[in-house]
């Protein structure tokens, strides 16, 4: 780290020189010109200005059929999204076929933020149309949270009840929280590769790293949210204690589920361990489910349960070296 001295000129304005070999290397001289913003933590961010338009525009081209097999274009698609880049044209090496077109833009249509902007016989062109500094990471998280405490606590009421559940409910919320996931991931990676707009999120790279851990493990969680809807399908004729039991794990799930939400975002140590627990509370009741009716189809539906309880601590674990680096 170098430190240098603010000089006074003219009696109200404050000048700090700029190393000399980053401005060589920037490609910048006298007269250029650069932004100044202010980052989340009270630091002053200084970068050059790019002549014409400020954003450069990150386009890739995808070849289909795919060189890494027939119907790994979709694949490709997303991978591209999650890259960052802008704006997606697939090209046929001959006219894509109604089926290839149709396994494209489903792959598309997952894509939060993209549009198809231009289509003929051989290529696809889709572009990117959200501002990424205003959309914020954390509110993406949220709704992630609530789609899956939703998917969850469904499943709990009505595998109590005896009540039938429809799982396309389920799956179809999967795919929105599937959607917002990809969205995330793409963001945090932008907000790594660029430091402007890690200011703009007011993360740090820390906070990136753990952003990107907690949303897959919040994702995991909606995928065994819909993994349990099915488990309850397969269970038999259970008994009022059974009922009873899972009846009485809604309301605590749901708080577990809620606090590992609000301690991460919040980064609060103090709702992190009632995180903890919460889930040694779920793990007694969850046993005595267990010895209540030991058939595999309940043995399955618990286990899918303990799987989730897992992502919620993943969640709250996270906090702890967040608060000890407050506390510094």
């Amino acid at each position: 780290m170098e430190i240098r001295r603010l000089q006074e000129m003219g009696g109200a304005t404050l000048m700090v020189s700029i190393p000399k070999a980053w401005a060589r290397n920037s490609s910048l001289k006298k007269g250029s010109p650069v932004s100044l913003e202010e980052s989340s933590d009270g630091g002053l961010l200084l970068y050059p200005v790019k002549s014409g338009d400020e954003k450069t525009e990150r386009e890739i081209e995808i070849t289909n059929p795919s060189r890494f097999g027939k119907e790994r274009t979709p694949s490709e698609i997303t991978a591209a999204y999650l890259f960052g880049y802008d704006l997606i044209r697939v090209r046929g090496q001959q006219r894509i076929s109604a089926e290839d077109r149709q396994r494209i833009t489903t792959a598309l249509k997952r894509l939060i933020g993209f549009e198809i902007v231009e289509e003929d016989e051989r290529s696809i062109t889709s572009q990117f149309l959200v501002d990424n500094t205003v959309v914020e990471p954390s509110k993406i998280f949220r709704r992630m949270s609530s789609l899956v405490r939703a998917m969850i606590s469904d499943t709990l009421r009505n595998a109590s009840s005896g009540e039938t559940l429809k799982l396309s409910s389920i799956a179809q919320r999967d795919d929105e929280v599937d959607r917002l996931h990809f969205l995330l991931v793409r963001l945090i990676r932008t907000a790594v590769r660029d430091l402007r707009v890690s200011s703009k999120f007011g993360l740090t790279a820390i906070d990136c790293l753990d952003f990107r851990v907690a949303t897959s493990s919040l994702e995991a969680a909606g995928d065994y949210a819909v993994e349990l809807s099915t488990a309850s399908f397969d269970l038999e004729e259970i008994n009022q204690q059974s009922r009873e039991l899972i009846s009485g794990i809604v309301t605590p799930f749901d708080d577990v589920h809620d606090r590992a939400t609000r301690s991460f975002l919040e980064k609060d140590f103090g709702i992190a361990e009632k995180v903890f627990q919460g889930c040694a509370s779920l793990e007694k009741i969850l046993g005595d489910l267990k010895s209540n009716d030991s058939s595999p189809s309940m043995l399955h539906f618990v286990e899918t349960l303990e799987r989730i309880a897992q992502c919620e601590l993943d969640i709250a674990d996270l906090v702890s070296p967040m608060s000890i680096a407050q506390m510094r």
